[in-house]
């Protein structure tokens, strides 16, 4: 399997970061991750995008280009041969001399295989437990996911799917995911503060806007008593109902309408978008 490290197409096995980079002593570091259908990156650009903004907010230099390292993706994931899989780009804090201080990063991409949520979690819908927490720099993807891997224990023990993250009752995301509701009156809603952008979110506010009323707003967990579906998006779970949070049953307790035919539509622009010819610019 081929690798991505510094500027190079590379063996995984030459893949190697030392023990004194910041990415290890102090968990100072970003990535982003993307998928691929039949070695068509889907949205590589938006991702693209986020990498080296999240860079320039966390004062790191990517150590190669836009215009490179999207060639090289590309090398990468035909050199493999795996026809649908997805890439995962690492940017470290850099080796550090007294273990604080930012240095030269290092940057390195995975091409693995994708994992989907479980059929049954789109059929019936997923229960999520409430947490408050607010991530650190929430809207830059960094390598820090201490609280969703701390709470796993309890999420299986509580047969829920993953967190729902708010501050004071204010919803903000999931661990890896973004949320959304459907109001009473047939709006889709999403919180637009502290939260990652999600690339997929972007997609899918584009073109249920096309269909649905959509609002970026605050949401509250006391809004859950009267909403009449909830779902989440994120790369690898596409879009997927949330049917309970904590003990509150959302709507009738599955997949709603709305969210069923935004799965059906995501699915179509998902297959539109890599049908497309990419492009190397």
């Amino acid at each position: 399997m081929k690798f991505i490290f510094g500027k190079k197409l590379v063996d995984q096995n030459e893949v190697a970061i030392g023990y004194n980079d910041l990415a290890l002593l102090r968990g100072y570091g970003l990535f982003d991750f993307f998928r691929y259908v039949n070695f068509q990156p889907l949205f590589i650009d938006d991702h693209l995008e986020r990498l080296y903004r999240s860079a320039d907010r966390l004062r790191l230099r990517c150590p190669i280009g836009r215009r490179q390292l999207k060639m090289l993706i590309h090398r990468m994931i035909r050199e493999n041969g795996m026809k649908d899989g997805a890439v995962r780009m690492i940017l470290t804090g850099g080796y550090t001399e007294n273990a604080w201080s930012i240095s030269r990063p290092n940057f390195y991409a995975t091409n693995e295989p994708v994992r989907f949520p479980d059929a049954h979690h789109y059929e019936k819908g997923i229960k999520l437990l409430s947490e408050s927490y607010l991530r650190d720099v929430p809207d830059v993807k960094t390598i820090n996911y201490l609280m969703g891997i701390y709470r796993q224990p309890e999420l299986d023990a509580a047969g829920a799917f993953d967190l729902l993250f708010h501050q004071d009752g204010r919803i903000s995301e999931l661990t890896r995911s973004n949320f959304y509701i459907v109001d009473e009156g047939g709006t889709i809603k999403t919180p637009v503060r502290d939260i990652l952008q999600g690339v997929t979110r972007k997609h899918l506010l584009k073109f249920a806007s096309e269909h649905y009323p959509v609002m970026e707003t605050d949401i509250t967990l006391n809004d859950l008593k009267t909403v009449k579906e909830a779902f989440i998006t994120g790369t690898t779970k596409k879009v997927l109902a949330v049917r309970q949070v904590d003990d509150r049953v959302i709507g009738e307790g599955q997949p709603g309408p709305v969210t069923l035919d935004l799965m059906k539509r995501f699915e179509l622009y998902c297959k539109a978008w890599t049908d497309k010819e990419d492009s190397f610019n």
